[in-house]
């Protein structure tokens, strides 16, 4: 390979490079999440907010299912991420479509932490009224709104 052809990949790597430093891949309940059928005022993001980190004055425990999973899955997440980043960083995908499949997959771990998570179990009224002890879930909309999102940096 002549030095010329050298140059010319380096600059295609750093041109893709400087795409991906212009995107970014969130994770979570975005906070354009504001329907609760059947509920008044509080949002998905505000409800995950609460179990997220509990609220005492409320009786409510702290029932991470984002900060631990994160946590949890970072090194499978860093070794996704790095694996989807190398294949962009050589053009055989796209900006988006690496940052995607990571963020699916740290989506549906989220969403199965919620679903069969350890966490402190409903206080018996809080049982009664929902017909089950398992906290997070009661009508599964907080869980569906889980998601991902690639968004463009402003610059």
């Amino acid at each position: 390979m002549s030095e010329l052809e050298i140059v010319k990949q380096l600059k295609e790597v750093m041109k893709r490079a400087e795409r991906l430093n212009r995107i970014q891949l969130v994770v979570g309940i975005p906070s354009n999440e504001n329907s609760r059928k059947g509920s008044t005022g509080i949002t998905n993001a505000e409800l995950g907010v609460i179990h997220e980190f509990g609220a005492p004055e409320k009786g409510i425990p702290e029932r991470s299912f984002m900060r631990s999973t994160a946590s949890e899955e970072a090194e499978n997440v860093g070794r996704l991420g790095k694996s989807r980043v190398a294949e962009f960083l050589k053009g055989k995908k796209s900006a988006h479509d690496a940052l995607a499949e990571v963020g699916a997959y740290l989506q549906g771990k989220i969403v199965e932490k919620i679903t069969d998570g350890d966490f402190v179990v409903n206080k018996e009224e809080t049982a009664k009224r929902k017909k089950s002890s398992k906290p997070l879930i009661d009508t599964g909309q907080l869980r569906a709104s889980i998601t991902y999102e690639i968004r463009e940096n402003e610059t």
